[in-house]
């Protein structure tokens, strides 16, 4: 009886060391977790900003001294070979649906 309790308590401590093991992993894993969709959000809003802040900050003052604005730059992208024809069959497309 008495071998038979102390195997109890053998296996409660091993069982609680294991618990409080586990624990401490499921903490970290929560931690990295967290770091890692941080990680993403500031990784996503860089991608997404620093374009605009590209073309604010450095290629808006040069259009700007230029004469040139927006439109102007967006219409001389539409000179572009094949981009008004591209432009073209997207609209055609649109009509026919």
């Amino acid at each position: 009886m008495e071998s038979t309790n102390r195997n109890l308590e053998e296996l409660l401590v091993k069982q609680n060391e294991l618990l409080e093991e586990n624990n401490r992993i499921l903490k970290r894993l929560q931690r990295f977790e967290i770091i890692g969709i941080w990680t993403k959000v500031i990784w996503y809003a860089l991608l997404i900003g620093i374009p605009f802040a590209l073309y604010y900050y450095f290629l808006e003052p040069y259009f700007t001294a230029l004469g040139s604005s927006y439109e102007t730059f967006s219409a001389g992208i539409h000179e572009i070979p094949g981009l008004k024809y591209l432009e073209e069959i997207i609209n055609q497309m649109e009509h026919l649906n």
